[in-house]
């Protein structure tokens, strides 16, 4: 067979000339980023914590970004439904979740069957918020610290109630750590959400809640419950007079729930790079960051990679905690 070499020539150099020009135009585009709204999915109802910093973060980060950002809300299976429609997304930096430390920390344990694994399927961002912990009574219960609780319901076993969100909830497992450090015999009401807790507390049908500090400041601060310490390092400007768990002498009970930024696996790392760079540069922002405190959350950013480190932290100390409990759910 007879080649026509000049004609072979000029084809391979025009394929090369179409390699080089197609390089330059996918970092381009990587560089354009974000063209066109982003969605952000929020894996719980609207009006709950997550749902009020999900808006607050949109609206900011949409800012920075020069293109809106969408909330839509997933909700059910404890959060899992909304991460698993993140897992299963194109990743092309277009579809975010808002993820709350239960559904990377918590579920992963609690929950039997999930069919994805989100330390797999999906990648850390950066981190946006933290809040601690109180714990709360009915200001009727003759108790000032942390210590005469534990004296209380020791005095009386099996009397006394703590209620939360529903299982697995933060504001559950900070029962558990409670009851295994005090060694207290108190029995868990789980509620459809902590709100409908709080009102049973305020109105005496249990007694005792973990509440998050953004949930319960202004009951707190109003008389309405009475307020014994808050899990964070230092104390809340919310509530001043109110001790840590560190100075009441419970220092296991020290920590706080947190959420941040994930997209699915697979994501460029140019637009990774560009969300964190985003998300931080808005949290460390004076507006943002107050519209956070004045609600009682934290703002808190972190790398793709210290993000990642404190998720397997924080799920290695929930899965004993789950453990120790003996808690499951389908």
């Amino acid at each position: 067979m007879k080649v026509d070499l000049p004609r072979a020539i000029f084809r391979v150099i025009r394929g090369l000339i179409f390699l080089l020009l197609l390089g330059p135009a996918r970092s381009l585009s990587a560089e354009e980023y974000p063209a066109r709204p982003i969605k952000l999915i929020v894996p719980f109802s609207v009006g709950g914590d997550a749902d009020v910093i999900g808006r607050v973060l949109a609206e900011s980060l949409g800012s920075e970004l020069k293109q809106r950002i969408i909330v839509e809300n997933v909700t059910g299976a404890g959060g899992n439904i909304g991460v698993e429609r993140v897992t299963r997304s194109e990743p092309d930096g277009y579809t975010l979740l808002l993820a709350p430390m239960g559904v990377l920390t918590v579920n992963p344990t609690l929950y039997k069957g999930l069919t994805f694994d989100a330390s797999k399927d999906l990648i850390p961002v950066s981190l946006a918020y933290e809040t601690g912990h109180l714990v709360v009574v009915n200001p009727s219960l003759q108790v000032k610290s942390l210590a005469d609780l534990a004296g209380l319901i020791r005095g009386k076993p099996g009397t006394f109630s703590f209620g939360s969100g529903g299982i697995g909830t933060s504001t559950h497992l900070y029962g558990e750590v409670f009851k295994m450090t005090a060694k207290v015999d108190i029995l868990h009401v789980p509620y459809r959400g902590n709100g409908q807790a709080l009102n049973d507390v305020i109105a005496g049908q249990i007694q005792i809640m973990f509440p998050q500090i953004a949930s319960a400041a202004g009951q707190a601060a109003s008389g309405l419950v009475r307020p014994l310490a808050v899990t964070t390092d230092s104390r809340s400007p919310l509530l001043p007079d109110v001790p840590t768990v560190v100075e009441a002498g419970m220092p296991e009970l020290a920590g706080t729930s947190w959420g941040g930024i994930m997209v699915p696996r697979g994501t460029p790392s140019e637009v990774v790079a560009r969300l964190n760079s985003a998300i931080v540069k808005v949290l460390n922002g004076s507006d943002t960051r107050g519209r956070f405190e004045a609600i009682g959350i934290n703002a808190r950013t972190s790398t793709p990679e210290e993000f990642g480190r404190l998720i397997g932290v924080e799920l290695i100390r929930w899965r004993r905690v789950i453990a120790a409990a003996n808690l499951t759910l389908n």
